[in-house]
C-alpha cells in the first residue's frame, strides 16, 4: 500500500514520523521546503491552554503535549516562557476564570490572575479585567520542529521530497488512484491532504468540499531595547505579543468561521489598520515603547465552523484529511498524526473518529 502525503508543513511531517516506522510505503511531496510556508510564519506556541475548554479538546491536547515532551527530551528546543489571556471585559474574564478551574482539574497549571496580578508579568492593568495564566506553555522554533518530524520520517525509510506541487488527485471507481505532480503520475493507494490553507484546492481537485474558510494572520516583529520579561499574552481583541531574543512578535489571532471565505494565498500586505492596532498594545506592554520593526509577514489559517481540526476519511476511497486545524496546528499536529496513524491501522478511539470526522457537520 503506497500513502502520498501532500504537504510538508508540521502536520504532514508529524504524519509522516508517526507512519514512518510501519510497513507501509510513504511518500511526503512539499512544493517548496520542509515547514517553510504556513508552519513558518506562525507564532510557534505550545499551548495546553484553551478557553471554555472541552473535556474532549483537553484530552486531545494532553496527548500532543506527552509527545512534545518525549521530543524534549530527545533534544528539542522549545522555551517554557508561558502564556496569560488577558480579559478587556468583565465578561470575557469570567469565562476566563471558569477556564482556570476546568484546566486545573484536568491536570494543567493554570491559574486567573486579577488586573493588579497582571503587572507581575509586565502588563500595565489599566482597562484590563484580569487573566488567565498557563506558565508551563512553550514557544518554539515550528520550521524546526517540522525538519525534526521530516528526519524522523527519513529515518524510517518514507521518501520526503521537496519542490513537488501536486496539480490533481486520480481516482478511479471512486476511490484514489494516483496523484498527478510536476514531476509526473505517482501511483498511490491513499492519499492525505495536509496543505493546511491550500486544502480547500486539492479537495476541490477531489470532487469534495468541506466546512472549511480562510483567516489572516498578519504579523510584525520588533526589536526592543531590552528583552521582554514575560509570557505570551492573547488580548481579548485578538492581538497577541510573543517575545523572542531580540524583541517580540505582535500579531493577529483569528480564528472565527466565516463560510466561503477565501483569500488569495500570495497576498502578503499588511493593513495600515493592523499596524495602528499592534501598536496600541504598548499601553499594555511597556517594554513595546520605542520599539523598531524589523521584519512583516501574513500567515493564512484554515478554520471549521467549531474550531476542531477535519481528520479522518472522506467519502472518495484512500482520501484522507488532516485539515482545518484553526491556528493550533503546532499545538495539535502529534495529536492528529496519531489519530491517522490509528485510523490507517484500524485502532482508533471511536470518540476521535466521531469528534474530528470531516463529515461531522
Amino acid at each position: 500500500m503506497h500513502t502520498v502525503i501532500v504537504g510538508g508543513g508540521i502536520v504532514g511531517t508529524a504524519i509522516a514520523a508517526r507512519l514512518g516506522p510501519t510497513d507501509r510505503e510513504v511518500t511526503v511531496l512539499e512544493r517548496s521546503e520542509i515547514g517553510e510556508a504556513t508552519t513558518a510564519a506562525s507564532a510557534g506556541l505550545l499551548m495546553r491552554t484553551v478557553v471554555d475548554p472541552d473535556p474532549f479538546d483537553l484530552r486531545f491536547r494532553e496527548r500532543a503535549h506527552e509527545r512534545y515532551r518525549e521530543l524534549r527530551e530527545d533534544g528539542l528546543e522549545a522555551d517554557r516562557i508561558g502564556i496569560v489571556y488577558v480579559a478587556e471585559t468583565a465578561a470575557f474574564a469570567e469565562r476566563l476564570t471558569d477556564s482556570s478551574r476546568a484546566l486545573r482539574e484536568a491536570g494543567v497549571d493554570a491559574s486567573f490572575l486579577e488586573s493588579d496580578e497582571l503587572v507581575g508579568l509586565g502588563i500595565e492593568p489599566d482597562g484590563l479585567e484580569g487573566g488567565l495564566y498557563t506558565p508551563e506553555d512553550r514557544v518554539c522554533d515550528p520550521a524546526a520542529v517540522a525538519t525534526l518530524f521530516a528526519e524522523s520520517a527519513r529515518s524510517a525509510g518514507v521518501d520526503v521530497r521537496t519542490g513537488i506541487s501536486v496539480s490533481d488527485v486520480e481516482t478511479r471507481d471512486g476511490a484514489v488512484a494516483a496523484v498527478e505532480t510536476s514531476e509526473g503520475r505517482i501511483a498511490a493507494d491513499r492519499v492525505i491532504n495536509a496543505t493546511g490553507p491550500w486544502a480547500p484546492q486539492l479537495n476541490e481537485a477531489v470532487g469534495i468540499e468541506l466546512p472549511l474558510c480562510h483567516t489572516r494572520g498578519p504579523m510584525l516583529a520588533v526589536e526592543t531595547s531590552e528583552p521582554l520579561e514575560g509570557p505570551t499574552a492573547i488580548f481579548e481583541s485578538k492581538r497577541y505579543v510573543r517575545p523572542t531574543e531580540m524583541g517580540a512578535w505582535l500579531g493577529a489571532y483569528r480564528t472565527d468561521y466565516v463560510e466561503g471565505q477565501r483569500y488569495d494565498l500570495a497576498d502578503r500586505s499588511l493593513s495600515a489598520s493592523f499596524r495602528d492596532s499592534a501598536r496600541e498594545l504598548e499601553a499594555f506592554l511597556p517594554g513595546l515603547e520605542d520599539a523598531t520593526v524589523v521584519d512583516d509577514w501574513v500567515g493564512y489559517r484554515t478554520v471549521t465552523p467549531d474550531g476542531r481540526p477535519l481528520v479522518g476519511e472522506t467519502e472518495v476511497g484512500g482520501y484522507l484529511v488532516a485539515v482545518g486545524l484553526s491556528g493550533q496546528g503546532i499545538t495539535l499536529a502529534p495529536a492528529v498524526a496519531d489519530v491517522v496513524h490509528g485510523l490507517l491501522e484500524g485502532d482508533v478511539d471511536p470518540e476521535y473518529r466521531r469528534r474530528l470526522s470531516p463529515t461531522r457537520f
